[in-house]
């Protein structure tokens, strides 16, 4: 007997995803993840942040090797530019978010996607950071983020996928909505 070869769209396993889809429909607890991340301040403006392993679908998952991200500014900023700024690292966090969550959706939709590329740009006025004025956002003011899709896709679908990633990213709520963050210490 043939085995049956999974539908790909766009790299996206989509029976695998539209049995996930069906899996937390029937089991919604299965959808609650927990992700983590240890950081380590190195010196001045460096830290290197480690992610290993998270929680999801029921259970603790640990990474095949850990992902090691450096942090630090760039010299303008009292740097030694060993790594993109954690500004920069938002800008490509809020990236592959959106994309991601365009692709997918695109490919539970049917539609194929040849290319997909983004720019994005952030305002900071860094008088906020450095406390010098209360009136001053602390943080991006704003981001512009441009898509450039190669499909044979509608510009209308292109634009309704846009909206998909952007309404369902997690890290794009995460920026636009206030998410609590709760810092404590825990003394060495």
């Amino acid at each position: 007997m043939a085995q049956q070869q999974s539908k790909t769209l766009n790299g996206v396993d989509v029976d695998g995803l539209l049995q996930s889809i069906n899996v937390i429909q029937k089991e919604p607890s299965v959808a609650k993840f927990n992700f983590r991340a240890k950081n380590e301040w190195v010196s001045g403006s460096e830290s290197r942040t480690t992610i290993n392993d998270f929680y999801g679908a029921g259970k603790t998952h640990v990474r095949s090797k850990p992902f090691v991200f450096t942090k630090d500014e760039p010299p303008v900023l009292l740097g030694k530019d060993h790594g993109a700024n954690p500004v920069e690292y938002a800008l490509t966090a809020l990236a592959g978010c959106v994309t991601t969550t365009l692709i997918f959706h695109a490919a539970a939709k049917g539609v194929k996607i040849n290319k997909v590329e983004s720019t994005l740009e952030g305002d900071i006025d860094i008088r906020g950071l450095l406390n010098l004025d209360d009136s001053v956002k602390v943080g991006y003011e704003s981001i512009q983020m441009n898509f450039k899709i190669d499909s044979d896709a509608s510009e209308e679908t292109l634009h309704e996928l846009i909206e998909l990633g952007k309404k369902h990213s997690p890290v794009a709520n995460t920026i636009t909505n206030a998410t609590p963050v709760n810092i404590t210490l825990s003394k060495t």
